[in-house]
Formats: structure tokens, sequence, C-alpha cells
């Protein structure tokens, strides 16, 4: 056979160039890959914060329902970050907490914010948390909630849109 033990290692190792060469590639790969996991991350918190909308709009619309035309009066109380109205309607018998907002560019609120849009407010405001207008039956906004940031999501949309 001829061949030594110290023969047959030394000829099954790596050279220095090619470990280099692989942790070169790791490199690479994972300066491609991790971006790409952040965009998922916050595509998916959008995503949760867009179904999050549908779950308030679904418990204002059983209210509305529940009080034969009515939606939750946020009174006199507008234009401030009060979430008492519709934690106090709709939480326990609705929904079971008002939920968080977690959008880009904005720290992750739960926050009501009672805005009239009939006084020509705008709805775009880069607040990052719910917007609710309980105040004037006759507008066309009565008992819209959306989400008050001028910010867009991962697709372009305006949050204010939805």
């Amino acid at each position: 056979m001829g061949r030594t033990a110290r023969s047959f290692l030394s000829g099954r190792g790596f050279t220095l160039v090619e470990l280099m060469i692989v942790v070169a590639l790791i490199g690479i790969l994972s300066a491609i890959a991790i971006p790409k996991f952040s965009d998922l991350v916050m595509k998916s918190q959008e995503g949760a914060t867009k179904g999050n909308l549908g779950r308030l709009r679904s418990a204002l619309n059983i209210y509305y329902s529940d009080m034969e035309g009515y939606f939750p009066n946020s009174g006199l109380n507008y234009n401030s970050n009060s979430s008492t109205v519709l934690s106090s309607t709709l939480v326990p018998k609705y929904i079971n907490t008002i939920s968080t907002v977690k959008i880009r560019n904005h720290a992750p609120l739960n926050r009501v914010y009672m805005h009239s849009a009939s006084d020509g407010h705008s709805h775009d405001a880069g607040y990052g948390h719910w917007a609710y207008d309980g105040r004037n039956p006759t507008a066309a906004t009565w008992g819209k909630i959306w989400v008050m940031c001028s910010h867009t999501d991962a697709k372009g949309e305006r949050w204010s849109n939805y």
C-alpha cells in the first residue's frame, strides 16, 4: 500500500484559500438574505395591522347593528389621543382588546385618535395609530376607523387609504 498515516491525513484537509472562499461566499449570501428577512418581518407586521383594522371594523359594524344604526359617539372628545370611547363600548363584548398598530416608522401603539374628518382635518397625519370618526352622524366618514399615517406600506399604498 505504501501510504503512511501522515500523507493520508494531509491530503484530506482544506487549504487556506479554499476556506477563505467558503467564508466569502457565506458572507455574500448572508448579505443578500438578511435584508429579505427584515422585509418579511415588516410585511408580516403590516399584514397583522391590516387584519386588526378589519377586526376593529367588524366590531364596529356589529355594534352598529346591535345599536340599530348608531356608532359609538366620541362626543366633544375629538382630535384627542383617547381610546376610552371605543374601549368602553367595544371591549369586551365586541372585541377583546383594541389591537396594536405595528407599522414601520412608528412605535407600536393601540391608541385611538378621535378624529372628526367632517371638520376638515387631514386623515394623513403621521401619528401611526388608529383614527376614529364618531362625532358627527351626518358626516360621510361617521363610524369609520383607519390607520392614521401618511407613510406607505410595502406595496406603496398610503395607510390612510385603508
